[in-house]
């Protein structure tokens, strides 16, 4: 059999490898489950492929044709599934992902008859190669536009992730890029396209990349220490397999050459062969050092106990800020609790009386169950920004999460004779977590409030240019020191008496998983400016 056969079956093992992998490093993930259903996709195309050139007859090459297209036809929708499971997505697209099963499952029964593959026949060079019926076609466009709007969503995504999650996004699409571009020249000589097929070298490229991506950025969140011991084991014996066949070589070359004795040529060659060898084995180890440890082998440990603890904390941080803020503003909302409560109580009390009056059933009817839905909505109010929740990223206009934060606040501003003035402008929905920037915000404009004890105005902006997205909380109090402006972003530094310092640190930290900066504008006597811009690239809006 040639290369390309032996490389098909190559592939398919690997393929089905790296999905068994993939699944048991995460059973109950979306993306894992995927990613090991496109695994088997692709193992079951290469392998039907691998049949269909080793079998004989026209029949048995027909039957393993279908085998692979009907794989074929899986494979698009199960990257796509994939790649909506990768980015978050699943739920803003199960529409998409209905039609595309159902497309998958109308053409793999299609697959079955002739109006797909009509026949195989000799083609282009290669022994049996598929006929295309009228529905090939078909499959051919549906495989286009599934695999299209995986690359735009993935695409998407890599330019508005960050960190480790970019880079673990660059090499899914470039692994796709060369997989897909690769496995479609299979597709070549259906069509008469005589053009060079390179599957067989673009799957396994494909694969590599996904593994280095697996061991180096931990992709699908798979954290696979490597072994020192291991690879030092496989690589000696690979090592010394190398080394004994090139004796034997050298040794029946050069006894060939010199017509010397069999000791003797065996002496000579094994005596040069390490002083050749030595070096090259030193040069080995350091590269595997260098690929696989950096020197970070040992630590590995220690770091993910770190890690884990680190996040820990920052948890913690995040929910005790976000608890703090629900103290502070619990004694305002009180008030605008108590007042619907007591036009209740009062209509309630001289109900008994005013039974037979028309009117004043009317306008009990009327009164009470707003005044129940207005205490209803504080609650939820309350309840949705105490929650804690993990990250989400989703649509989020900017202008609404204010003006939520704003209605928390509006009491203890009535309050604290703080007058609001809004300046919204219209702004394009980002992709965020709602939650995180409300907390942000309101973390903000609490501050605000607190600065201005006399009173004051609070000027909420929010406008867009070329880029960014800019929001602009602005008081009239006592202004922040010059020299304590660099640390107010510190965690537990505080300007005031009764503060714990977490909020204004939780704010930036929030600001900054979202992709923006934070700037602050301060004077002595004459306020506050704090400055929040967010990446327009989040928009999404088109999706």
């Amino acid at each position: 059999m040639s290369f390309y056969t032996w490389s098909l079956l190559f592939t398919a093992i690997a393929s089905a490898a790296l999905g068994l992998f993939v699944y048991l490093e995460g059973r109950r993930k979306s993306t894992n489950i995927t990613l090991a259903l496109f695994s088997a996709g692709i193992c079951v195309w290469c392998f039907g492929q691998f049949m269909g050139e080793a079998v004989g007859s026209r029949e048995a090459v027909l039957f393993w044709t279908r085998v692979n297209i009907a794989a074929a036809i899986l494979i698009p929708v199960f990257y796509l599934h994939f790649i909506l499971a990768f980015v978050n997505q699943i739920r803003k697209s199960r529409a998409i992902l209905s039609l595309s099963y159902l497309s998958a499952s109308l053409l793999f029964v299609l697959d079955l008859t002739p109006w797909f593959v009509a026949d195989v026949t000799p083609r282009l060079g290669y022994r049996f190669y598929p006929v295309p019926g009228i529905v090939y076609p078909i499959f051919a466009l549906y495989l286009v536009l599934l695999f299209a709007l995986g690359f735009s969503r993935l695409l998407r995504f890599v330019r508005i992730s960050e960190g480790r999650t970019k880079n673990q996004a660059k090499y899914v699409f470039v692994a796709s890029l060369i997989g897909f571009f690769g496995g479609g020249t299979a597709f070549f000589p259906v069509f008469n396209l005589n053009l060079p097929v390179v599957s067989h070298f673009a799957l396994p490229i494909y694969l590599a990349i996904t593994v280095y991506a697996i061991v180096k950025h931990k992709l699908l969140d798979i954290n696979l220490v490597i072994r020192e011991g291991l690879v030092y084991s496989v690589l000696t014996v690979l090592f010394a397999g190398f080394y004994a066949l090139m004796i034997l070589l050298a040794n029946r070359f050069f006894q060939d050459l010199t017509r010397l004795n069999e000791f003797l040529t065996t002496t000579i060659v094994v005596f040069a062969s390490v002083l050749v060898f030595q070096p090259l084995r030193n040069r080995i180890q350091e590269g595997v050092d260098r690929v696989f440890f950096r020197g970070n082998y040992y630590y590995q440990k220690t770091i993910n106990d770190l890690s884990a603890e680190n996040l820990k904390l920052y948890r913690n941080l995040l929910q005790a800020d976000k608890l703090a803020a629900l103290g502070t503003i619990a004694a305002g909302m009180a008030h605008e609790i108590k007042n619907p409560l007591a036009s209740i109580k009062g209509l309630t009390q001289v109900l008994p009386e005013n039974l037979s009056d028309a009117e004043f059933i009317n306008k009990y009817s009327e009164i009470v169950p707003r005044q129940l839905d207005r205490i209803n909505r504080i609650v939820e109010d309350l309840l949705a920004f105490g929650r804690p929740k993990e990250l989400i990223m989703r649509e989020a206009a900017v202008d609404r999460i204010l003006e939520e934060v704003l209605r928390l606040v509006e009491n203890q501003c009535l309050k604290s004779n703080v007058e609001i003035i809004r300046e919204f402008y219209s702004v394009p929905p980002i992709l965020a977590d709602s939650e995180r920037l409300s907390q942000a915000f309101m973390n903000m404009i609490l501050n605000a409030v607190q600065a201005m004890p006399g009173g004051g105005k609070l000027l909420i902006g929010c406008k867009t240019s070329e880029d960014e997205i800019e929001v602009e909380i602005s008081d009239s109090g006592k202004g922040i020191p010059e020299n304590k402006l660099p640390n107010i972003f510190d965690p537990f530094f505080t300007t005031r008496e009764t503060g714990n310092g977490m909020g204004l640190a939780v704010t930036y930290r929030i600001i900054k998983e979202h992709g923006g900066k934070i700037e602050v504008e301060s004077e002595l006597g004459a306020g506050t400016t704090f400055k929040v811009f967010l990446k327009k690239d989040l928009n999404h809006a088109s999706l």
